[in-house]
């Protein structure tokens, strides 16, 4: 699953993501706290990142996804080009 999401983050066509550790997505989520909803491949919830920049963290669930999915998902966000998005 994640040899695909790796190379899709690692590709010439995409600027590399800040990585977080998980114990830093989950003090940014304040334990996953405030659930925003569900997606087809998993659960998202809100966050604020130190600079006080609200996000959305989406929580992958391992057993519905091979990664293709979620690189298809990214991919198609990554080309909305909206103030909410």
């Amino acid at each position: 699953m994640y040899d695909g999401i790796e190379y899709f983050l690692c590709s010439d066509n995409n600027i590399m993501p800040i990585r977080y550790s998980y114990k830093d997505i989950n003090k940014i989520t304040e334990q996953f706290k405030i659930k925003l909803g569900n997606g087809g491949y998993g659960s998202v919830f809100k966050g604020k990142l130190r600079s006080g920049r609200l996000v959305a963290v989406k929580l992958l669930d391992k057993a519905k996804s091979n990664g293709q999915d979620f690189v298809n998902e990214v991919a198609t966000i990554g080309r909305i080009h909206h103030i909410n998005v």
